[in-house]
């Protein structure tokens, strides 16, 4: 029986109470999480399944607020918090994800949900997203037991009772891959930071490693902007002519924004190069509009400091405007001024 629903987050050897909710579940507790912030909380329990179907066994999740000492009831299996930042937000977004399999007049519904918490006011807010989890048919009473985050190539991997590991991609919650990595019940989770992957443990007693095979998995995608996506995140080989391919289909579609974007984050610093530069200045200025190269170098300038060649075609474009942009950017120590004065 759970009654007293308590958060706490160990240091070392004392416990720390962080939370507290009340929920007159009567559920086995399966597992407990709070994101790094230490303001949202999330239990899971289980309970015996239907008469029909006893071994697919229910799953509730309370998700409690620290900050408004409120709680909500969902129905779920495994869950877990992960942080995102969106472009143009100075923080990032804390997401709630979450899986659930629910049997509703004799049919089973498996889904993944990621939510953002607590938006931030003026910003851009994270677009929640829902997916479904495709069990196949020998599998139909299997259900998620945990939930692991991978920040390092914000992936989700949900791994199931009886082995199976899902996949998903955070942002867009795209399925990437799906296989068995255990032939024994699965009970126990936990996230493997270091290499972006996750621990795992069955009933056998073998100690499982699970993580991303760099090598491989982006030439194995044929989502072009999921494998782009990964690429990114991850700063992952093998997708460079893809990502270039991106690039120059957005920049085709005068999408100058986001092609800049694409070329200031592609993986292995692929794309931000002299050539990049020429082909922003090659594009038109229509009067009243932002330069396409001013959009690029300003997202560059985002990321870090520029370089000598970045610093010298910055402030050929600026020299004509508004002249705090330059100065500002100069007290900052974005760019370099040993070749700036020849302007």
């Amino acid at each position: 029986m759970l009654h007293d629903l308590t958060g706490c987050l160990l240091e070392m050897d004392h416990p720390k109470d962080i939370g507290y909710s009340y929920t007159n579940f009567s559920l086995s507790l399966a597992n407990r999480r709070c994101d790094p912030s230490e303001t949202w909380l999330v239990l899971i329990g289980i309970a015996p399944g239907t008469p029909e179907r006893p071994q697919l066994v229910k799953g509730n999740m309370q998700l409690f607020s620290v900050d408004q000492q409120r709680s909500q009831a969902l129905e779920a299996h495994a869950a877990s918090f992960a942080s995102f930042k969106l472009a143009g937000n100075d923080k990032p977004s804390i997401l709630v994800c979450f899986a659930s399999k629910t049997v509703n007049v004799g049919q089973i519904t498996s889904k993944l949900h990621v939510i953002e918490l607590g938006a931030q006011p003026g910003k851009p807010g994270f677009t929640k997203k829902q997916t479904d989890l495709f069990f196949p048919p020998d599998f139909a009473d299997d259900f998620p037991v945990a939930m692991q985050i991978s920040q390092k190539y914000s992936l989700i991997y949900a791994i199931t009772k009886l082995g199976l590991l899902f996949v998903y991609d955070l942002e867009t919650a795209t399925a990437v891959y799906r296989n068995r990595i255990s032939p024994d019940p699965i009970f126990l989770a936990a996230e493997a930071s270091n290499v972006g992957g996750f621990y795992a443990v069955n009933r056998r007693g073998q100690f499982l490693l699970a993580t991303v095979n760099e090598a491989t998995i982006v030439p194995f995608l044929n989502n072009l902007e999921l494998a782009v996506n990964l690429a990114k995140h991850g700063n992952l080989p093998g997708a460079e002519n893809l990502v270039v391919q991106r690039f120059q289909e957005l920049f085709s579609q005068t999408k100058y924004k986001e092609a800049a974007e694409l070329a200031v984050e592609s993986p292995q610093a692929l794309l931000p190069t002299p050539e990049i530069v020429a082909k922003f200045q090659s594009v038109p200025v229509q009067s009243g509009q932002t330069p396409p190269l001013l959009q690029y170098f300003g997202t560059l300038l985002t990321r870090g400091r520029l370089n000598a060649f970045e610093s010298f075609e910055l402030s050929r474009l600026v020299v004509n405007q508004k002249i705090y942009w330059k100065i500002g950017w100069l007290k900052t120590n974005l760019i370099e001024v040993k070749n700036l004065g020849i302007l």
